[in-house]
């Protein structure tokens, strides 16, 4: 048995190999207390260091980059400078001080028996390098807190008209001013992401319990990042190739965007093409110019020879195929509304049985909303199966025709009917005066003329409503002038001792010859 004395008083002994296997040592109480207290404090200086630097760097985040950065103004180019100076201080001091915090902590090893040499004078310096790297963290911190809120700060002066927007006279729409700031956050978060997995990295090397783990993570995740990284320089050649495609088509679709908007407004007239196409025909041309664009970029999209892709593109095709026979069909009926003038919005139409205000026309429905506030949604391509009425297309220029059918009978004189029927026609509202009112006698029946008032209006909007009033007054003349609106066959005998004709054009008509009765008187 072999028995062995250390310098701060713990015992090993060496009791032999009961198997024959090897030896084993029985450590004291003494050793057992010194190895848990030691492990403790690692334990405890590991989780106030990691603490600390999370909170420092969130709140460096939070004071630099997040809104408060945004207030700091003059003391951002200070603390900046000042920040740099430390950095570069303590870098070119590193080897000096290094070399003092390792003595510092072999003297504290020596005298504090739970701690060993090594350990004390490997934490010293390695917090001495995370010192050195936090400050450069809170340095570029600094620098791209900076940078994101000066591209911000010119984002919107031009966005209110200032910096550049004055001296061009032109603001940037509010869709690139979005992007632009949009590009600005995610760089933003992108820089901020690859700082801090880098200071992990490095502080993690600066500890020998951590940087074990820590090379052998970047030694598995080495290999992909490198593959990654290469296809991605691999990629810059056709990715110059996109952004010339993309550039193009943007130009592309400026152009013609200014073109129908200049048609919209009447500042460029198109012989032939009304104001009212502009709109669904630059929709048209954007969506082929889009469809142009993907078509020519897909060899140049990355993947686009692997067979997944290949098979991608042939399940999307199939679906195209098979399930849009209908939606094509409701775009092509789209397009020939749009292009045939049937009917605008606004319009008031009938469609089939729907009768209604037009509210949308899209590439695929419209929809009406009837007179009993309801709205219908009819498919392009059942449109252009039915006939379509427009009511309000010539109600504005020529007029819209409302039309009044009564059957008189042949006592009334037909100049008196027309009479009362055109005074009905002027005392209702929303009818024209030019054109006149006028009437048509479209039969001469077994019973009664068939008279038909024309009378025109130009709100076709109102056009149920005007027309009920026409009715109602019509119905007044007739009234007030003791002459009814009905059939005369409804008259179960008819007295046919004299003619029914007008008296005012047959006056010398023969009187009404009566019925010879023979009365005899009873005999007694």
């Amino acid at each position: 048995m072999h028995v062995y004395v250390h310098d701060h008083g713990s015992v090993d002994v060496d009791v032999g190999a009961l198997t024959g296997r090897g030896e084993y040592f029985v450590q004291t109480e003494t050793n057992v207390l010194s190895d848990s207290a030691f492990l403790a404090l690692r334990f405890v200086l590991s989780v106030i260091i990691l603490s600390a630097l999370i909170l420092t760097i969130r709140r460096a985040i939070l004071v630099f980059v997040g809104e408060q950065g945004k207030h700091i103004g003059k003391k951002k180019s200070v603390l900046i400078v000042g920040n740099a100076i430390i950095c570069a201080s303590l870098f070119l001091l590193r080897e000096p001080i290094a070399s003092l915090l390792e003595n510092i902590g072999g003297k504290i090893g020596r005298f504090v028996p739970i701690i060993t040499d090594v350990w004390a004078s490997s934490m010293l310096v390695g917090l001495f390098y995370t010192l050195i790297s936090v400050l450069a963290l809170l340095l570029l911190i600094q620098i791209v807190g900076a940078l994101y809120w000066f591209f911000e700060s010119r984002i919107a002066a031009h966005a209110a008209g200032r910096g550049l927007a004055r001296i061009t006279g032109r603001a940037a729409s509010a869709y690139v001013l979005k992007t632009l700031s949009l590009i600005n956050r995610i760089s933003r978060t992108t820089v901020l992401t690859i700082l801090i997995l880098a200071f992990a990295v490095e502080v993690f090397r600066f500890f020998k319990g951590t940087k074990p783990i820590m090379e052998a993570l970047v030694a598995s995740l080495g290999i992909p990042s490198r593959a990654v990284g290469q296809a991605i320089l691999n990629y810059l050649p056709e990715m110059g190739y996109l952004v010339v495609i993309g550039f193009l088509g943007w130009g592309s679709l400026k152009i013609i965007k200014f073109v129908f908007k200049s048609v919209r407004n009447g500042t460029l007239i198109i012989p032939g093409f009304h104001p009212e196409w502009a709109s669904p025909t630059y929709k048209l041309l954007r969506v082929v110019i889009l469809l142009f664009l993907l078509m020519v970029s897909l060899p140049y999209l990355p993947g686009a020879g692997s067979q997944f892709f290949q098979g991608f593109s042939i399940f999307v095709g199939a679906l195209v195929t098979f399930g849009s026979s209908g939606a094509i069909g409701n775009i092509m009926g789209g397009i020939t509304l749009t292009y045939t003038n049937a009917f605008r919005l606004g319009d008031f139409v009938r469609i089939g049985d729907t009768v209604g205000f037009v509210r949308e026309r899209s590439l695929l429905v419209s929809r009406l909303v009837t007179l009993q506030n309801e709205a219908v949604t009819i498919p392009n391509n059942a449109i252009l199966a039915t006939s379509i009425i427009n009511y309000t297309q010539l109600a504005a220029s020529t007029g819209l025709v409302l039309t009044v059918n009564a059957g008189i009978g042949y006592d009334v004189d037909w100049r008196t009917v027309n009479r009362l029927l055109i005074e009905g026609a002027r005392r209702t509202e929303h009818i024209l005066p030019d054109p006149p009112p006028c009437v048509w006698q479209t039969d001469l029946g077994n019973y009664a003329i068939s008279y038909q008032l024309r009378a025109w209006s130009n709100r076709a909007d109102l056009m149920y409503e005007t027309h009920s009033k026409l009715r109602a007054n019509v119905l007044d003349e007739f009234n007030r002038a003791g002459i009814e609106i009905m059939t005369p066959s409804i008259f179960a005998h008819r007295d046919a001792s004299g003619p029914a004709i007008p008296q005012e054009q047959f006056p010398e008509r023969p009187a009404p010859r009566g019925i010879a009765v023979d009365v005899q008187t009873p005999r007694k």
